[in-house]
């Protein structure tokens, strides 16, 4: 029952959508978590969804890195939504994750809350001409 803990690095153990679901739990009493890392674990789309439920409700977090976990489109789509709520996020790394241009432009939308923003890692992502323009605009705000 760790409710006061503020970091949490889980990177590169392979805890896939089962254990995503698992930490999401967790995390919905752990409203004081500033920073969370959960790279290289293959959460894939039903993982970040269930994360992004939980992420919706962490006001404060200021760092969140998925990067490598393969969360395509539609796990974007899901993330987008709770990003919305995280306006004090100051670093966002979402690298090498396959989101294309409907995740980039979905994640453009929630960045227009998000004016704490240092800095944002969407790279190797596939997010083509129509993603990059979302983007762009989104940025340009």
């Amino acid at each position: 029952n760790m409710v006061n803990m503020t970091e949490l690095n889980l990177d590169g153990n392979d805890i896939g959508p089962n254990g995503a679901v698992a930490v999401a739990l967790a995390l919905g009493n752990m409203v004081s978590m500033t920073k969370l890392s959960l790279s290289r674990n293959n959460i894939g789309p039903e993982g970040t969804g269930a994360l992004a439920r939980a992420l919706g409700n962490m006001v404060d977090m200021t760092d969140l890195c998925l990067c490598g976990n393969s969360i395509g489109p539609k796990g974007a789509v899901a993330l987008a939504g709770a990003l919305g709520n995280m306006v004090n996020m100051t670093e966002l790394s979402l690298s090498k994750n396959d989101i294309g241009p409907e995740g980039a432009s979905a994640l453009a939308r929630a960045l227009g809350n998000m004016a704490n923003m240092t800095k944002l890692d969407l790279a190797q992502n596939g997010i083509g001409p129509e993603g990059a323009g979302a983007l762009a605009g989104a940025l340009g705000n």
